[in-house]
């Protein structure tokens, strides 16, 4: 008997192994930023600040992200456009660009838009909003700003 017992335990404890292993990976990971709007941190003004990254991200409606870049490298000048230059903006809930600014972060309000970035967004055009739980949400967009080598 000594001997069955031996040979079925190595196969015994690598079924139990097996089985944790299956339950660990079923297990849903949430999405970065993306939580219930009650639990969502409020700005000042009672408004809920932009997601990051959600399940539908915004879409440039003039020729998608490729097109986006083009404009953005085209449009935003001067100091802004050395190595390592960022804008960043908000697509709200409509598709229209909110508060363009140079750097990491948007601008804190509407009124404290640089001119200069505001000017150059006002023509960008559309996008189609960026969706979170089947609702149209504001999403917050970083990109680099890029030469055009001649």
């Amino acid at each position: 008997m000594p001997i069955l017992l031996s040979k079925s335990l190595p196969l015994s404890l690598g079924l139990l192994l097996a089985s944790i292993a299956a339950v660990a990976q079923s297990t849903p990971v949430p999405m970065p930023n993306a939580v219930p709007p009650s639990q969502r941190i409020q700005q000042r003004g009672g408004a809920q600040a932009p997601y990051t990254y959600v399940e539908k991200m915004p879409i440039y409606l003039k020729g998608g992200k490729d097109s986006l870049q083009m404009f953005i490298s085209t449009h935003v000048r001067g100091s802004a456009s050395g190595s390592g230059a960022y804008v960043t903006f908000i697509i709200d809930q409509t598709g229209r660009v909110r508060r363009p600014a140079l750097g990491p972060f948007p601008a804190e309000s509407e009124a404290a838009t640089d001119s200069e970035v505001a000017s150059a967004f006002r023509s960008i055009g559309r996008f189609r909003p960026g969706y979170q739980n089947g609702k149209p949400v504001d999403v917050q967009m970083t990109m680099r700003i890029v030469k055009q080598l001649k």
